[in-house]
């Protein structure tokens, strides 16, 4: 993105769009605390994009949740990263496959939507937590907070089972959301360990 003035929005199937437009995993923190920017773009980016944007071991990356998504992209038709435009979910690659349809596709969203802020309300809840947590920060913080109480605690049963739920969430997410070779990837053994 060397030229801001060529560049050009990518335009996703309109039924792409509207799944991501409905989702917004990838932008909200419920997926990834960051995504990667291309070289040269940092200098070319929206504003707050830029303010968020940090370099780590010679590759740069923004923060996330984008200070940009409130519900739902409010830069949507507007230049943006080039993942923002580029990256492409599981559920959207299933899509194209014609695996799944649009209708179920949404569906899925909702449900995950519906799972994830019940778990969240419960975490605000136990914890008395106020303001707006990302899943992926929630379990580290969970974890705290449940080695912060005493074993006879019977709030540990309770943080225990948020746990778990939270983490059932995480695998589906991982699954449906996730790109295929992420998955993949996260399931190839290591050397150091050996094949099961």
């Amino acid at each position: 993105m060397s030229d801001p003035d060529k560049y050009i929005l990518p335009v996703a199937p309109p039924d792409e769009q509207e799944v991501c437009v409905a989702c917004g995993f990838c932008c909200d923190g419920t997926l990834f605390l960051h995504a990667c920017l291309q070289p040269g773009e940092r200098g070319h980016l929206p504003p707050k994009i830029e303010e968020n944007s940090y370099a780590e071991n010679g590759e740069e990356f923004f923060r996330l949740p984008c200070l940009y998504f409130r519900g739902k992209c409010t830069i949507y038709d507007q230049p943006r990263a080039d993942v923002c435009g580029s990256f492409r979910c599981e559920l959207l690659h299933a899509m194209e496959k014609g695996t799944i349809s649009k209708t179920e596709a949404l569906g899925m969203v909702a449900r995950a939507h519906t799972m994830r802020q019940e778990l969240l309300g419960e975490f605000c809840r136990m914890t008395t937590f106020t303001g707006t947590p990302n899943l992926r920060q929630v379990l580290l913080d969970l974890g705290k907070w449940r080695k912060s109480l005493a074993e006879d605690d019977p709030r540990t049963l309770e943080a225990d089972l948020l746990m778990a739920r939270i983490n059932i969430l995480e695998t589906l997410l991982i699954k449906h959301f996730h790109p295929a070779s992420e998955f993949q990837n996260m399931m190839v053994p290591s050397q150091n360990h050996p094949k099961i």
